[in-house]
């Protein structure tokens, strides 16, 4: 039996464990069975945390594929380590495969977190495209809805950015994500502008498809609106379950500030093989 705990960061949802409940298991596997809704629990990924050498978010999306970070799955790391006592200090490090993120504690209750989310890349060296360009900018892709303007980045995790006035079929965004064009295939975020601070989105993940928030993805959206003069540095992003504060700083730091609850907490009782 494995204990764990469930939360939700503006309804995308994550199982978290400690690593020494699952410690020599194939990770990508358990995160499959736990994540599936029919026979599992039923979450978008799971976070698995490492406390040694150092504190670390181990994540894994749904379908046992593993990713660099995950932005509402930060904060929901952070209010299960303070939770569970693992750290209670206001700012702490915490290290992804995307490098260190800072977590900067604001409300115990409700639970609060602004998190430093490092800078974006444009490089498309950091997020693969096959196309040979150094950035992947106000490229235009087909799908069978139609040809859409996208323009990527690395944010944490590779992001594409579409500006639409309606957002598309799950089709097309799939045909989105899994163009060829990318080589690791593509996080995208269909996006609209309310007003220059003040921004809606529906964020199609590799690996998990539509989902209710995506916090990488917010920050990757308002990074792209203030470059293309859309928005200001500071936006609100307004989701189905709650709300995320972006900002990009003058040195180009991204902070995200959001909510992060505890739904549910018990043991997995895994099949045996």
């Amino acid at each position: 039996m494995i204990r764990f705990a469930k939360y939700h960061g503006c309804g995308n949802n994550f199982i978290i464990v400690k690593e020494a409940d699952v410690q020599g298991q194939d990770y990508s596997r358990l995160a499959q069975e736990v994540c599936g809704l029919a026979t599992g629990i039923g979450a978008d990924g799971l976070i698995i945390v490492r406390e040694e050498p150092a504190l670390e978010m181990v994540f894994y999306n749904m379908d046992g594929s593993r990713a660099p970070m995950c932005g509402n799955g930060i904060r929901c790391f952070a209010a299960f380590c303070y939770d569970n006592g693992i750290r209670t200090e206001r700012t702490y490090p915490v290290q992804t495969l995307a490098g260190e993120m800072m977590v900067n504690l604001l409300e115990t209750d409700p639970f609060l977190v602004k998190i430093s989310m490092g800078k974006p890349s444009f490089s498309s060296s950091d997020f693969g495209v096959r196309n040979g360009s150094e950035t992947f900018l106000d490229q235009t892709l087909e799908t069978d809805e139609g040809t859409f303007t996208v323009s990527s980045l690395f944010m944490g995790t590779v992001h594409t950015v579409v500006w639409v006035d309606e957002y598309p079929s799950e089709t097309a965004a799939s045909q989105l994500s899994n163009h060829p064009v990318y080589t690791e295939k593509t996080n995208v975020n269909f996006v609209k502008k309310i007003d220059s601070e003040t921004l809606e989105i529906r964020t199609y993940e590799r690996g998990v498809g539509f989902t209710f928030a995506c916090g990488t993805g917010a920050c990757a959206s308002l990074v792209m609106g203030f470059r293309d003069k859309k928005t200001g540095p500071k936006v609100t992003v307004r989701l189905p379950y709650g709300q995320l504060i972006i900002e990009q700083l003058p040195d180009g730091e991204v902070t995200m500030a959001g909510p992060a609850v505890k739904v549910a907490e018990g043991t997995y009782i895994q099949e045996e093989n």
